[in-house]
């Protein structure tokens, strides 16, 4: 298309969308509160996603080491090698005894050189860690006595992060889903009120991209204005909600920053420039057929 032609198409899109001003705000309005409770329900899935990873980064496997290991650090090299492993950390038999003691509030807990306590690695995880597996590896090295992890916390956590990408997943896909109905129907609503101006158009020889172009660019100015207005409701509404809640974020670490507003501008502006097309698209089909 010839960039004169473009923005032919473009002012007529435009003139179209003031001519009939009752119904580009209606129709504005409806694809607003869509985009508007998807990218509510896109940020939930987002927050409820990150918590469950700082939840697994919490997590640790204890691999204690046998009395008579005398060169941890190659236990220690082969443990970090191991798949799913993000960090290791030595604990030697003192700091053992000393975390320990710190716990149960009593500085004398052993005798002097009676210290039963093993030395032990900590192991940190990457969120892809395969547990069982990465459990039955690390107690194959030699030197390592017992490898000890909060099972029923892992396994309760496994199947939460499980739920929320399925049921987040589920979720966002019937939002986009009802979204984009909302969207056809809306813009639909505008052809109607128009299908004597199409009807006419047609009548005197315009060919059905001549026809559409125009009412294309009108569904994607509308998502893209429509996901606009949503983008500000909720960056402002989201903005508002970090800050009241400041003083509990050690303890709800919800996901902020430009990372966040960046990927919400993209998913947003992508939903409303596609669902708008494909609106207008969809909805001039029938109009077409004179």
């Amino acid at each position: 298309m010839k960039p004169r032609t473009f923005f032919y198409f473009l002012r007529e899109a435009l003139r179209g969308l003031v001519r009939n001003r009752v119904m580009t705000l209606t129709a504005l309005g409806i694809i607003t509160i869509g985009l508007f409770l998807f990218g509510l329900f896109f940020l939930l899935t987002a927050n409820l996603h990150h918590l469950t990873v700082l939840a697994w980064d919490e997590i640790e496997i204890r691999v204690f080491l046998e009395p008579t290991v005398k060169n941890p650090e190659k236990i220690g090299a082969e443990l970090a090698a191991l798949p799913g492993v993000k960090s290791v950390k030595y604990v030697s038999k003192a700091e053992g005894a000393a975390s320990l003691e710190k716990m149960l509030g009593n500085q004398n807990l052993f005798l002097e050189g009676e210290n039963p306590l093993p030395a032990a690695f900590n192991l940190s995880l990457l969120e892809t860690a395969d547990l069982q597996s990465l459990v039955r590896l690390a107690s194959a090295v030699p030197g390592v006595e017992e490898v000890v992890f909060k099972q029923d916390f892992v396994r309760f956590l496994e199947i939460a992060i499980r739920l929320i990408m399925v049921f987040g997943l589920a979720l966002l896909f019937l939002t986009a889903f009802a979204v984009l109905y909302i969207i056809i129907n809306t813009i639909q609503l505008t052809v109607y009120a128009r299908r004597r101006e199409i009807e006419i158009m047609k009548l005197v020889g315009a060919t059905d991209s001549f026809v559409r172009w125009p009412f294309l660019l009108e569904g994607i100015i509308l998502g893209l204005l429509g996901a606009g207005l949503a983008l500000l409701i909720l960056k402002e509404g989201y903005a508002f909600l970090i800050q009241k809640i400041q003083f509990y974020r050690r303890f709800l670490p919800l996901l902020s920053g430009p990372e966040l507003e960046l990927i919400l501008m993209a998913v947003l502006l992508g939903m409303g420039l596609f669902f708008g097309g494909l609106g207008s698209h969809v909805s001039l089909k029938r109009h077409l057929k004179v």
